[in-house]
């Protein structure tokens, strides 16, 4: 029985573009693991779906794969460079909002210390998930002062 050629092109119905998928991605795996137990070759297969799931296959450590492919190219994929300089950003933010947030903590401490030391009353807003420190004098002080 002789297999029709099919045209390749775009398939507009979903499902059978999954199914397609499915099918193609599944068959393309095996084939990549019957060449590397039948030439002993090192291959390392990554596929994204269209809703960005991964699905990957490697004869060996797919990061070693990569970092071998890095050394033989002698280069970065443009892509690679991007997305580390990107999460280096991330870092260097996430860094900073931490700092910035271990002061404030250290700032609403002490204040709280200092409150707590003068027999102040702490009243708490808890409005949009931030805690607002207030400090007032005591009831019984203003009181006295009129």
């Amino acid at each position: 029985m002789v297999r029709s050629k099919i045209e390749l092109k775009y398939i507009e119905d979903v499902q059978r573009r999954r199914v397609c998928f499915s099918k193609r991605r599944s068959g393309l795996m095996k084939k990549a693991q019957e060449l590397a137990v039948l030439c002993n070759a090192e291959i390392g297969v990554i596929v994204f779906s269209a809703t960005g799931k991964l699905y990957e296959f490697a004869s060996s450590s797919i990061q070693q794969i990569i970092r071998r492919y890095i050394t033989s190219t002698g280069a970065w994929p443009d892509d690679a460079s991007r997305l580390l300089a990107q999460r280096a950003e991330e870092v260097r933010n996430l860094k900073r909002d931490v700092a910035r947030l271990e002061s404030e903590n250290r700032s609403l401490k002490e204040a709280l210390e200092r409150a707590v030391s003068d027999n102040q009353r702490i009243i708490y807003n808890n409005s949009n998930m931030e805690t607002e420190l207030t400090l007032r004098p005591p009831s019984w002080n203003v009181a006295l002062l009129k």
